[in-house]
């Protein structure tokens, strides 16, 4: 199967004509790669427990940390400030929406002296599995934590492992993925061989001398990484379907991006993963971002690459761009402290300040396939005015249709919403079947232990802006002061694969100890209510002649272009969702083909966060 790739690099140059700076290449004679190592582990709950209270040597990471960021550490001392001096999206306007307290909030895996703990989760039907710099657990969606977890990382990766997990959950497989990195020698990764995360694994490690902060996605028929690799702009593919397979000749292309400016920084483009039901076809993004600050770079922008693979025919591939889209002009740097250009932002009480992840973009980017568009989602820390170190997180959503090409859509500048000088920072986005829009976070500031919140947007709300107000899920209670700035390194939010609504994060906060990771669970979307009014009959009509195909039509004065349509049975399950134009009449019309659904009542319901209108249809 032939599958089109877009590789996206957020280019952070001035605003100014959107023409590409570099004209398109086309980069073929992709390097086939094959694995050094394969195995298939036992059932992994039967493997020995972790113990967290007795770290080896070989298993603290701290010194390894600071030794494989030296390059970047260099950079940043050494580099500009931005020509911008207050961040000209930073929202100002006040968040009118009530956020609801979380459905489910519990400590993840907790080990002291990781800096950072690096912790990354995903969440299948029944489980929820997180990881943390050398250990990782499993719990039902109770929180119950699986009887013999956490497990040591190497259990079941294997080999001398130097930190940076992923997890993800293969929905069209059913599956369990997950990573470590050796540096400077490989990248290893096990899929489970069925759907139980406790069970069994298959483990693969490819050579890659040079390899540091990988990010996974799955795309089609292909598991993505990037990372700082060496040439910049290097990426892999591995072959999804034989890896699924437990196939020990599963095979990976690696090509380089053309026109990708090397040099800049961390150097770790990311891949974006295709959450939601249904195998992705077609492009998938890959985010990474320039600053206006930085050598040979003169404006702010979004670049696209495409990546094509035959896995009949791996050796065909190529990838081709770049194609630039313009975003507002933002200032990506913050100051080290004495130094330590990770000691950015401010903790109550004490002078050391933490790493407020600069010049990366934040884990994981997504893109959603709505019917009428795809979305892509990502966001990264900036400066809100120069030399406050005061920082804000810069998201941004990027829209196609048809299989056209990439629009910017939307861009903010979330910032603390009190009003104080605290910073928030360690973004991590997602979207719910419906489009609204949540994003988790860290919060610090002279008055604020590292904490955890979340807020979000419906897709009918004015653009740019974050209108769920700010949301705590977890208060900090202590301060890092260990001489370590590192913090977090990684969070993550996915959506729950049952329901496509309810939202799953994981992050760092400082708790009882400053490593202290939680997992947490709450909703934005709106639940179908007795309490909704019914529309008049002449505004909201909907007519058959066969009792399975019906015609919706609501007649509305609403601003909006989009509004959402949602058809629940009588047990309050949603069963058709979409998104509804209004066409030149002021008329929004969608037609319900309810072939295929059982007999018996159903409600639909069309309006916006604000308002809904429900009538009721009967299906024979």
């Amino acid at each position: 199967m032939k599958i089109k790739f877009y590789f996206l690099l957020a280019c952070c140059l001035c605003l100014g004509v959107s023409t590409p700076l570099n004209a398109q290449q086309v980069t073929t004679g992709a390097e086939i790669i094959t694995p050094s190592d394969f195995f298939i582990t036992a059932p992994l709950r039967d493997l020995p427990m972790a113990d967290l209270n007795n770290l080896s040597p070989k298993e603290t990471p701290r010194g390894t940390e600071s030794q494989r960021k030296a390059a970047l550490a260099e950079f940043l001392k050494g580099a500009g400030a931005s020509p911008t001096q207050v961040d000209p999206l930073a929202q100002t306007e006040p968040q009118t929406r009530a956020g609801d307290d979380p459905l489910l909030s519990f400590d993840g895996v907790n080990v002291s002296n990781l800096f950072p703990p690096d912790p990354t989760a995903a969440v299948g039907p029944n489980h929820i599995v997180q990881m943390t710099n050398r250990f990782w657990g499993v719990w039902d969606k109770e929180g119950n934590l699986e009887p013999g977890f956490p497990k040591n990382i190497n259990d079941p990766i294997g080999g001398s492992i130097s930190g940076d997990p992923i997890v993800l959950y293969d929905r069209e497989a059913d599956r369990w993925f997950i990573s470590q990195f050796q540096f400077g020698s490989s990248l290893r990764f096990a899929v489970s061989e069925t759907p139980d995360p406790t069970g069994s694994y298959f483990v693969y490690s490819f050579p890659l001398s040079s390899n540091d902060y990988p990010h996974y996605s799955i795309y089609g028929n292909s598991y993505i990484v990037a990372g700082n690799f060496s040439p910049s702009g290097r990426f892999l593919a591995f072959n999804r379907e034989k890896i699924l397979a437990g196939d020990p000749s599963a095979e990976a292309v690696t090509l380089t991006m053309p026109g990708f400016r090397p040099g800049t920084v961390f150097r770790a483009p990311q891949p974006v993963h295709s959450e939601g039901a249904g195998a992705a076809a077609g492009s998938a993004p890959i985010v990474w971002f320039h600053d206006d600050a930085w050598g040979g770079v003169s404006q702010d922008a979004a670049v696209v690459w495409e990546f094509d693979v035959d896995w009949n025919n791996p050796g065909s591939a190529s990838v081709t761009g770049p194609i630039e889209i313009p975003l507002a002009d933002f200032d990506s740097f913050i100051a080290g402290t004495g130094g330590d250009a990770f000691a950015n932002l401010a903790q109550p009480g004490v002078s050391q300040r933490i790493d407020a992840l600069v010049h990366v973009m934040n884990f994981q980017a997504h893109r959603y396939d709505f019917g009428t568009h795809e979305s892509m989602i990502f966001n990264f820390v900036v400066e809100i005015n120069n030399g406050s170190r005061q920082a804000g997180l810069r998201w941004v959503e990027l829209r196609r249709s048809g299989g056209g090409d990439w629009e910017l859509y939307q861009e903010g500048t979330y910032v603390d919403p009190t009003g104080n000088d605290e910073s928030v920072f360690m973004g991590a986005m997602s979207m719910d079947q419906e489009g609204n829009m949540a994003m988790g976070y860290i919060k610090t500031g002279p008055d604020t232990f590292p904490s955890l919140y979340y807020t979000g947007r419906a897709p009918g709300d004015d653009l740019g802006q974050m209108t769920i107000q700010e949301t705590l899920i977890v208060a900090g209670t202590n301060s890092i002061n260990q001489g370590n700035s590192r913090y977090g390194d990684y969070g993550q939010l996915v959506r729950d694969p049952v329901d496509d609504l309810t939202f799953w994060y994981t992050s760092q906060y400082s708790g009882s100890s400053p490593e202290r990771t939680r997992i947490a669970a709450f909703k934005i979307s709106e639940e179908l209510s007795v309490d909704e009014l019914q529309a008049a009959e002449t505004d909201f009509v909907i007519t058959s002649s066969d009792n399975r195909i019906f015609d919706v039509n609501l007649l509305s004065n609403s601003t909006n272009d989009m509004l959402r349509l949602s058809v629940y049975d009588v047990l309050g399950n949603r069963v058709i969702y979409s998104q509804v134009k209004k066409n030149s009449s002021g008329v929004y019309y969608q037609q319900l083909d309810m072939n295929g659904k059982a007999s018996g009542v159903y409600i639909v319901s069309v309006g916006n966060a604000k308002t809904k209108m429900t009538k009721q249809i009967i299906v024979r």
